[in-house]
């Protein structure tokens, strides 16, 4: 019986929870070993604090984030909030909330989060201001709080998340919808599709190119000459990319671009790259070949074949473009019944960056 996956917590609980602990710790005088954080759709999930300290008026606390099973940047990275009281107010506490160190400024519209502001989405922004709310009804505060979020490590691991192709500089983004990492649900990688997609948007484009890698991309850069903006990294969730798009009616045209060996997934149908079996495709390409009347020992090849990529070889040497370019037409097909009326094209980019098909 396979293992159970371990379930983590969001970048935004991390925030939430250290300005907790550390508004505690300056009403209370005492350093919580862990504070509890309502979570936006109910329910509460208790989070370790690794450390806090308290000077004059204002405490800062550090979270290490717990990803759980998830594949994720930020997994085991210092989140510190500090938490200073500013004064009192005269009916009922208020919280501010400012980014510091290691957390992006967003630069771009499209996103949630306007431009000039520090990319902290709007559920964390609530979830952070609700948990310093619960610490001061406890003790019956009327304190005006500022909290400052910050992450030492944000701007290295930035770099590793699509943040820059979005306009968010100088860090990470603080995120979550629900407090809750999923194990390998890779959420925050379709998120960061879906705001690539709102940030076209927001740039007055009406045509995305969503590329299954950068190798890919790169040569489609040089042909299509568009804006920045126009394009998108989907990795293996394709899928989700077209889907997306079909929602935004602005977005008039898409073009799908990725190597063979990804697309010859796309072609037979598997969408979400990353969970199909190799093996199918290689009898899907053997399949194409007799198709096309190719020699039963080429067929037999890419049956035995070790990867696409050496059926793709296998075919140049063999001239078989014939049968790149169905797997070519083949995505187009099968893209088309997910981007609902868009105008879409598929390019086949070569191993050598070259563009193999065009459909």
């Amino acid at each position: 019986m396979p293992k159970e996956l371990r379930r983590g917590f969001t970048t935004g609980t991390c925030a939430a929870a250290g300005a907790k602990a550390a508004a505690l710790s300056l009403l209370s005088g005492k350093r919580p070993v862990s504070v509890e954080v309502s979570l936006p759709r109910g329910g509460r999930l208790d989070i370790p604090v690794k450390s806090i300290k308290v000077s004059g008026r204002s405490a800062s606390a550090i979270i290490i984030k717990d990803a759980g099973d998830d594949p994720d940047v930020t997994n085991g990275a210092e989140f510190i909030a500090e938490v200073g009281i500013t004064g009192e107010n005269r009916l009922r506490p208020s919280v501010r909330i400012r980014g510091g160190e290691g957390v992006g400024i967003v630069t771009k519209p499209g996103l949630k989060v306007p431009p000039g502001r520090p990319a902290i989405n709007p559920v964390p922004l609530l979830m952070i201001r609700r948990a310093v709310l619960e610490a001061a009804k406890r003790y019956s505060s009327r304190a005006s709080f500022q909290v400052t979020i910050s992450v030492p490590r944000g701007r290295e691991l930035a770099a590793r998340t699509m943040n820059p192709r979005l306009g968010i500089l100088e860090g990470i983004s603080i995120l979550g919808t629900t407090g809750i990492v999923e194990p390998m649900s890779l959420a925050a990688y379709t998120h960061s599709i879906s705001c690539a997609v709102d940030v076209a948007v927001a740039a007055g484009l009406d045509e995305v190119v969503f590329s299954t890698g950068r190798s890919s991309e790169k040569a489609v850069e040089k042909l299509l000459k568009l804006p920045e903006a126009a394009y998108v990294l989907t990795g293996d969730h394709m899928g989700f990319a077209l889907k997306d798009a079909a929602k935004k009616n602005i977005i008039k045209k898409v073009v799908v671009a990725g190597q063979f060996g990804k697309f010859t997934k796309l072609a037979s149908g598997h969408f979400e790259t990353h969970c199909s079996d190799s093996s199918v495709e290689l009898g899907f390409l053997s399949e194409l070949c007799k198709k096309a009347g190719a020699p039963k020992k080429i067929s037999d090849s890419a049956a035995a074949a070790n990867t696409a990529r050496e059926v793709f070889f296998i075919l140049k040497d063999n001239r078989l473009e014939a049968v790149i370019k169905e797997v070519c037409r083949l995505v187009k097909m099968n893209s088309q019944k997910l981007s609902g009326k868009k105008e879409l094209r598929a390019i086949l980019v070569g191993y050598g960056g070259e563009i193999a098909a065009i459909a």
